[in-house]
């Protein structure tokens, strides 16, 4: 354990000489009498050089955001519905996109009745937490990211959009404009 953690202090340390110099290649130089850099060893084994490299590179921040609004609403939702918010958020993509799950889907995965399961995906619309679209009998919810939010900070207003263009359901879960005759 102690050898590791030398050996890993000796590549941060040369990693930060190199990155000093700012050097191409991680082979070791040496400045000769006469101002000429002299090569006096090579690069580092594969495995060292993916160490380096990890270390080197920028990692970009994700985040998970729930936000004030959201707490309250959980506060009035319906235990079923709750659960499965809290389903979705779990299960969101960044961009808080849920891809593939059909009710049937989400029973299984939820363990609920179908019947709930529908009760609460009508109450979720109601609330606009989620909304839907449906192709080839799957379907693609998205999660409002006015309550959730999952990706990076510089996509949230591109993931907004992206929510308002999912159509907007009323108290059934069929589009807004559509005749209230139609099953989901």
């Amino acid at each position: 354990m102690v050898e590791n953690s030398l050996i890993y202090d000796l590549v941060l340390m040369e990693a930060d000489r190199v990155q000093a110099y700012r050097y191409k290649s991680m082979d070791l130089y040496y400045k000769n009498p006469f101002g000429e850099m002299v090569p006096i060893g090579e690069a580092y084994g594969a495995e060292v050089e993916r160490l380096v490299e990890n270390i080197f590179k920028k990692r970009k921040m994700r985040y998970f955001v729930t936000f004030t609004e959201a707490i309250d609403l959980q506060d009035d939702l319906k235990p079923s519905s709750l659960k499965l918010m809290r389903f979705f958020c779990r299960h969101m993509n960044y961009g808080n996109i849920v891809k593939n799950y059909g009710i049937r889907d989400i029973q299984i995965a939820t363990s609920m009745n179908t019947n709930f399961v529908s009760k609460a995906i009508v109450e979720l619309c109601k609330n606009d937490v989620i909304r839907f679209k449906v192709e080839k009998g799957r379907r693609t919810y998205m999660v409002n990211p006015v309550f959730f939010y999952k990706g990076t900070m510089k996509r949230i207003f591109k993931c907004m959009r992206s929510y308002n263009e999912y159509p907007k359901r009323n108290d059934h879960p069929v589009k807004a404009k559509e005749v209230k005759d139609t099953i989901f």
